[in-house]
């Protein structure tokens, strides 16, 4: 098993998701934009020192679910501030970038930092940014993938013309290139479609399951999901040794767990109350008649439907508590083919003291069961 740290960034500081419906707000922490980004440095230099094999950041835009908004500014002041850890964005949302330019940066990131990069790639799902960003989010699986084969060619080949749906040009040569051949390695993130899987599946790369703990949406659905990627990439002849998936889940650890769920419990109802702001437009589409191209298998939102994380357990929420639970709820991920668990640090806002006592017991009392 290998183990990262996430740090999405999360901001709590206007509640916006409390502006129209009047709830109270359970969490009333105030984070400064330059407070977050600082305990994020901090936090990747920390995990490394403490062994963890990866730091992961996120990208979000126009909410403060994460003010992570230009990944790979700050993917590279943790390059320059870390020497050995895996370092990647979980994901780059590809329908948002010129596929050109995000080549472009994510081989000079993989330059700087010595081949550490993990390209983490997702197409997104919050409605809102698309449409701040003028981009139509029934094109995203589209752009999705025209975006990544531009990008793979543009590490791959030396050079190339392209016609695409969305982007055209000349031949070009596309430098620099990345350290790693012949790509740095790829997870994309899934999280309802089993069309995602099969993208996943036919370019042999790694599997994603972002979200948490709210992705997908049934026990049922998550390991079809996770067993069908494992089966299709097995009928594709890859060893199962090659297989990587990684899960995310909320994490936090204490001496007690009574003390994890007191300090968590208004961080993520906070984060959950936000989720659901942000996912509701897309579920009322999907589940609209019609649908929503490329969101077909997005019509169950736990978000929205609360009864769905009754029906999912604690354990596939989060790791929260002593290190004893937290290490069994890995070990019941490790039996379902996961051997990358992710640790989902700053919900709700929670600071780098914070962080760092949970990242430190981690350390000590968990990741030894695994090794």
């Amino acid at each position: 098993m290998k183990f990262g740290a996430f740090f999405v960034g999360q901001r709590p500081q206007l509640h916006e998701q409390y502006d129209d419906e009047h709830k109270a707000n359970p969490n009333p922490v105030s984070r400064t934009d330059v407070e977050v980004y600082e305990d994020i440095l901090r936090g990747a230099e920390l995990a490394e020192e403490l062994g963890f094999d990866s730091v992961w950041i996120a990208e979000h835009a126009f909410s403060e679910h994460s003010i992570i908004s230009s990944p790979h500014s700050l993917l590279a002041a943790i390059a320059a501030r870390t020497k050995r850890v895996k370092i990647g964005v979980a994901c780059t949302i590809v329908p948002w970038h010129a596929p050109l330019r995000l080549a472009q940066d994510l081989a000079t990131i993989d330059i700087i930092s010595g081949g550490r990069v993990v390209v983490g790639v997702g197409r997104g799902y919050q409605k809102r940014e698309f449409d701040i960003y003028g981009i139509d989010i029934a094109e995203s699986r589209d752009r999705f993938v025209e975006g990544m084969d531009i990008a793979v060619k543009a590490w791959t080949e030396e050079k190339f013309f392209y016609n695409g749906k969305f982007f055209s040009f000349p031949e070009v040569m596309v430098i620099p290139k990345p350290v790693q051949k012949p790509t740095p390695p790829i997870l994309m993130a899934v999280t309802h479609s089993p069309e995602s899987v099969e993208i996943a599946v036919s370019n042999r790369w790694g599997l994603f399951t972002v979200g948490s703990s709210f992705f997908p949406a049934s026990p049922d659905s998550d390991q079809n999901l996770i067993s069908f990627y494992h089966r299709r990439m097995i009928e594709e002849g890859v060893a199962p040794d090659d297989i990587e998936i990684a899960a995310v889940r909320n994490v936090y650890v204490s001496p007690t767990d009574q003390e994890a769920i007191d300090l968590l419990t208004p961080r993520l109802e906070w984060a959950g109350d936000m989720g659901e702001y942000l996912r509701r437009p897309v579920s009322v589409m999907a589940n609209a008649p019609g649908g929503l191209r490329g969101y077909e298998s997005y019509v169950r939102d736990p978000f929205i439907e609360k009864e769905l994380l009754v029906e999912r357990g604690k354990e596939g929420m989060a790791a929260i508590g002593s290190p004893e639970k937290v290490t069994e709820a890995i070990k019941e991920l490790e039996v379902n083919h996961v051997n990358n668990f992710i640790s989902y640090l700053d919900a709700g806002g929670l600071d780098f003291d914070q962080v760092s006592n949970s990242l430190r017991l981690f350390a000590e009392k968990v990741i030894p069961n695994f090794r």
